[in-house]
Order: C-alpha cells, then structure tokens, then sequence
C-alpha cells in the first residue's frame, strides 16, 4: 500500500500552478498571430534555400564550362603558356580530362619536356589548376599552378650552367608541384652516375616580395636532404641552405649581388663544429678562402676561372696521414678511379701542404701536386722529406684509368743529403756503406691486381746487372711492400750488389 503523506498540501498546490502556467504559455503561442509568422519565416527560407540552390548551380555550370572546349584547344593554350614561362617544349598525349572538385583542373597523361631536341622529362600526370575567373571566355583562361607527379628528369653536366641562369632570372610565376618524381644526372654518354628523388618540390616566383622560391627535400646517395632557396631581387641577396639529415650536415650560403662582383659566403655545420668559406665572383672567375688559417696561411685558397674553365687550390694542413690520404681504399683515390673528373673541358691543380706526417714521425714537409689537364691527370714536382736524410721528388707520372686497367707510373728522383743517417735507418751493415747521393727510381703500382713493381733502379747513374735481377725477382713474386721491415730488406739487397 502506497504512503502519500511525506507530499505535503502545500507542496501539492505549487506544484498545480506551475502546471498550470506551463499550459497557459504553450496555448499563447498557438495564437493565429503568432502562427502567421511562423508560415512567413518559412516563406522566407524557402526563397532563401531556392537562391542558393540558382547560385550553386550557376557556379556548378560555370566551372563546368571548360569541359566542353575542344581537347585540341586545351592543349594548346597550356602549351603556349609553358613555353612562354620556360626553355622547353612540352609534348601531350591523347589522354586528357577535366574535373571539378577540388578545384577545377584539366589532367594530362603521358606527357614529355623537351629541349633542343632532347627528352628533358617523362611525366606520368600533369595536373594543370585553373583560375575561377573568365571561365566563359577561353581565350582569356590562365593557369593558376601546376602539379607534376612520377616525373623522370634526365639531367646532364652542361645543364648545370643552364640551371644556374633560371635561378638568376625571375622563374615560373605559376606554383609548380613535383612530387614522387626522379632526377637522372648523367654524363655525356647517357651513363647515369647518381639518381635524386625527389618526395616534394616547389617552385615559384612571389611578385608581392619580389623573391624566387624553392623548397624541395627527397634522397640523394641514400641520404635523405631538404633544400630551401630564395632569391631576393628586391634586396639583391640570395640565400640557400641545404639539410642532410642522415650525415648530420648542412650547408647555409648567402650571397650579395648588388655590385658587379658578388660577394658571399658558405657555413659548413657538422655535428661539432661550423666552417666558413668566403668568395667573391663575377663573370670571370671565382675567388675564395677560409675563415681557419694554419700557422698564418688560410687552411684553403682558390681561384676558378670559367672560360677556359681552369681552377686552382691550395690546402694548408697541420698533419696528414698518407695511408689514409693515398691508401687503395681512400676517399681520395676513389675520386679519382670513379672518372668524375673526366671532362675535356676542366682542367685544374691541387696543392697540398702539410709540415707533418701523423702516420710516420720521420716523414714531414710533403707537398702534393695533383694535376689535371686535357683529361690527363698527374701528380708531377710533389715532394717529401725524410728528415734531414733525404728528398724525393716526383719528376713524371701519370694515372692510367680505364673499365679494364687502372694504374700509377712514376719517375722519382731521390736526393740524399745524409747517407750515414740513411744506412742507419735501414740497419745497413757496415761493409755495405758506401757514399751515395742519388736514386732514380721508376714505379707502376697496378691498382685493380693491387701490384707493385719496380721498373726502373738507377743508384749515382749507374746500374748493374744484378740489382736488374733482384728487380725481375721482385716483380715475378708480387710481393708488396707493406711496412718498413719490407723496405729495409728490399733497399739493403739492392745497396748489398753495388
């Protein structure tokens, strides 16, 4: 059985007139007045909903508008504005489209660059973005960018130039988009030598700031890389700076173009510490050295002049470690094997320079020559002390490489100052010690069989036939000399047949 008397007659009476004041409102607002604006705001609506519905469908048209214009027309005004804006041809195939949505857009297939005559890129889809204005007047339709994706660039060596001048002049006005694409550097016999990729690149011209813009990052040698380049033709300035993340380095160059010769700068970061090289340059030829000195010389120094194409470097160490250096496996000898350098148009000559040998305490003061002309490279009047004993000095050489050989040949001329102290370093017995005061030696070191051989042995003018037998003994066993052990018993069976 239910219990009411916890509800109060007091509570129970306030709770009927709120009831009752509920009701009254709800049948005030049912009145005919009140229900005539409703039917009026709904009136209102309506038109509303109908001259949306009359705007967007006369957008819808008006975007629509190019779909119907000839396939042939359309590919000849995108032509014609390409070319206007860059140095290249484009080429269409049959397939083209037209959408809507995102935003309206004609989208080519198959479509290729070409420059004097060459293919510069095949391209899977251009995407060619259109403005919203003078959609019904086609002969005033304008690209408002572009987007390139799984394009393959074939670049070569002569195109650097070419690629330097585009960014020196104002570039697209347009914004161009290139994505999942590939860049081909090749040499002049369709060799590629090295493949960037690049995830995404844009480019464009800001008129408002007066700048060309470039940011782009992908992979190159494996290493992922982010490039940002601006060109200020407002301030006369340009700047670049280039990540490579894997590798933990980057590059920040600047330049001032505002005189005639242009001044700039380039700051090389690692993970410890920042380098900077400083140039000026003009039309001739380029000047530049580094912040660092040793021993109050400039840790590098160089002049490249363009036409004829010809540079020159010097390199100031405090210490150099030859193995490391000249060793078969070095950096530095794989530059060389790999033929970079192989153009008839460059010449160039390297100067080395280091007071000490960290991989030898007797070695010092050695000064390497690499030299390069005509596509022959040489190594020709280095030289290197050995202490106060003796001076060698590279007269001739030159570095063979080809697919099938790979070779060193050099004439040395070896001066002795100290024969004492010369027989003393070799541990030569005493009844051998005879005065000395030169050594003319020939060499060819074979760097494919990793071969040494001695070719030619020449001791005060004069040779004999035993040291030739000790020499023809010594290329037929193709024993290397790898430590000073195997030079001191090579040198005293040569000095022990005198």
């Amino acid at each position: 059985m239910l219990n009411f008397t916890l509800i109060s007659k007091k509570n129970f009476l306030s709770f009927l007139k709120k009831t009752n004041l509920i009701l009254i409102s709800i049948f005030n607002n049912l009145q005919f007045n009140n229900l005539k604006r409703l039917t009026k705001l709904f009136l209102i609506d309506k038109r509303v909903i109908i001259t949306l519905l009359i705007i967007f469908f006369s957008v819808f048209v008006h975007l629509s508008t190019p779909a119907f214009y000839k396939d042939s027309w359309v590919k000849e005004i995108v032509k014609n504005q390409f070319e206007k804006e860059f140095e290249f041809e484009i080429e269409f195939s049959d397939k083209l489209n037209y959408a809507i949505f995102p935003i309206p857009h004609f989208n080519f297939k198959d479509v290729k660059f070409i420059s004097n005559e060459k293919k510069l890129a095949q391209i899977e889809t251009i995407k060619v973005y259109l403005t919203f204005s003078k959609f019904l007047d086609k002969n005033k339709m304008n690209i408002q960018n572009i987007v390139v994706k799984k394009a393959k660039f074939d670049f070569y060596k002569k195109d650097l130039k070419n690629l330097i001048d585009f960014f020196n002049r104002k570039i697209n006005e347009k914004k161009i988009t290139i994505s999942d694409s590939k860049i081909f550097l090749k040499d002049n016999t369709d060799e590629i030598y090295s493949i960037i990729s690049l995830d995404k690149s844009n480019s464009i011209y800001d008129n408002f700031e007066s700048v060309n813009k470039l940011d782009m990052n992908g992979k190159i040698f494996n290493n992922s890389f982010k490039l940002n380049l601006k060109n200020d033709f407002l301030n006369k300035r340009s700047n670049l700076d280039l990540v490579l993340n894997k590798i933990n380095k980057r590059f920040i160059n600047t330049i001032d173009f505002t005189n005639k010769i242009k001044v700039g700068s380039i700051s090389y970061y690692d993970s410890r510490k920042k380098y900077n090289i400083n140039y000026t340059f003009n039309n001739d030829s380029l000047k530049f050295f580094s912040d660092e000195k040793v021993d109050d010389k400039f840790f590098y120094t160089g002049v490249i002049d363009f036409s004829p194409f010809s540079s020159n470097l010097q390199i100031n160490l405090k210490s150099v470690n030859l193995k490391k250096l000249l060793g078969n496996q070095s950096f530095f000898l794989e530059v060389l094997k790999s033929n970079i350098f192989m153009n008839e148009n460059l010449n160039f000559n390297v100067k080395v320079q280091s007071k000490n040998i960290s991989d030898h305490r007797k070695l010092k003061d050695l000064n390497l020559h690499i030299n390069f002309e005509n596509q022959s490279l040489n190594f020709n009047q280095s030289n290197l002390l050995l202490k106060d004993i003796l001076s060698i000095r590279l007269v001739d050489s030159e570095f063979i490489n080809s697919k099938k050989k790979q070779y060193f040949i050099g004439y040395f001329e070896i001066l002795i100052n100290d024969y004492p102290n010369l027989y003393s370093f070799f541990q030569t017995k005493k009844e051998y010690r005879k005065k000395i005061n030169s050594i003319n030696l020939e060499i060819k070191y074979d760097f494919l069989k990793d071969n040494l051989s001695v070719e030619k042995l020449i001791i005060d003018d004069e040779s004999n036939q035993n040291i030739q037998n000790i020499l023809q003994q010594f290329n037929l066993d193709s024993r290397p000399i790898k430590n000073r052990i195997d030079l001191r018993n090579f040198f005293n069976s040569i000095i022990e047949e005198l």
